[in-house]
């Protein structure tokens, strides 16, 4: 059993041109990035696959956002405006303000030099709560706008959801199982979750393992499930398990742990079965085990991808559709997570 999983090797990447400045109108900000993309010499060709909105409340989380991508370097070239929103400073009728900074960034795409633009806004006061109004004028015609709420999420009334033809998530970062409630609520829209495409090693190894003319029959004979894992990861992979095989909650048992494994235990016609995918170190290798009655041992030891943020964002960004088996998995993650 051979499985191969490339990680993100990042293009180089260089600034062109900054500009910064505080307490700016927000024609002053767009007036500044025409202005910017202006001088030469320039990359002779500017690319954009979508325009990503970064929402945080944290400037570490901001940062740790804009890293990921500048590692993806000219894979996914987007039109970057991080919303860093600053509700601890201002009251909530004081008048809105705004401090921007601009990057314009260059990079290569299949041979071929490129530019793109970051913009990073740290947004005060009443405009807080017009958010959408804020985005509309940097989004490009025809491409998608993507949300990413990177260290907490939206309220289902939040307005700047409007703008969002897809909202971007990471069910790891919210640390407790309050977050599933909420995110079954923003499935009106294509939600996209990090955790999700981090996991995707682990369901591939486990449904490798029902593969073979011997151990496939036991898929209709599956008595318990346990997985392990942080708060959220192990939810979903749990609720992707049940959803998928139909197992009944009750059977389905989560334990908290540093790394993801899995059990699976079966029984069909007498016989029974045990599958497993464990990482039980800091190794970046997974081991895949089945064992049935009267049938063969086999055994895998599989590396694991880089799975560092840009990883998960370059999978992310190349799915952006619905997803109709993780909001499955999601609908079963929250059953588990209310019990």
């Amino acid at each position: 059993m051979a499985h191969t999983m490339s990680g993100v090797v990042p293009d180089e990447i260089c600034t062109l041109s900054v500009w910064s400045e505080d307490a700016v109108r927000l024609s002053d900000v767009l007036a500044a990035l025409e202005a910017m993309r202006k001088p030469e010499p320039m990359p002779p060709t500017r690319t954009s696959v979508l325009t990503l909105v970064v929402v945080a409340t944290k400037a570490s989380s901001a940062d740790r956002a804009e890293q990921a991508l500048h590692e993806l370097g000219g894979r996914h070239p987007a039109r970057v405006l991080t919303l860093l929103v600053d509700r601890d400073t201002a009251a909530a009728h004081a008048p809105g303000g705004l401090d921007a900074h601009l990057t314009l960034l260059g990079s290569e795409a299949e041979g071929h030099p490129v530019w793109f633009e970051d913009v990073r806004l740290t947004v005060r006061g009443r405009v807080i709560d017009h958010l959408d109004s804020l985005v509309e004028p940097f989004t490009i015609p025809d491409l998608p706008v993507v949300v990413w709420f990177v260290d907490g999420l939206p309220t289902p009334d939040e307005a700047l959801l409007e703008a969002a033809d897809v909202v971007l998530v990471d069910a790891r970062d919210f640390g407790d199982t309050d977050c599933f409630a909420t995110l079954a609520e923003l499935r009106a829209r294509p939600l996209v979750d990090l955790s999700w495409h981090r996991l995707r090693p682990w369901r591939e190894l486990l449904a490798s393992l029902f593969e073979r003319p011997d151990t496939r029959p036991f898929l209709r004979g599956v008595r318990s499930v346990r997985v392990a894992g942080r708060t959220g990861p192990r939810h979903l992979l749990a609720g992707w398990i049940a959803d998928r095989l139909q197992v009944p909650t009750p059977e389905v048992h989560l334990e908290p742990a540093e790394h993801v494994s899995i059990e699976v235990i079966c029984e069909i016609d007498g016989r029974h079965g045990r599958f497993e995918v464990v990482r039980t170190s800091d190794e970046r290798v997974v081991r895949a085990r089945a064992s049935v009655t009267d049938g063969a041992t086999s055994e895998a030891l599989v590396p694991l991808p880089d799975l560092s943020p840009a990883w998960g964002l370059a999978s992310a960004l190349s799915s952006l559709d619905r997803d109709e088996v993780y909001e499955g998995a999601l609908a079963k993650a929250l059953v588990l997570a209310s019990r």
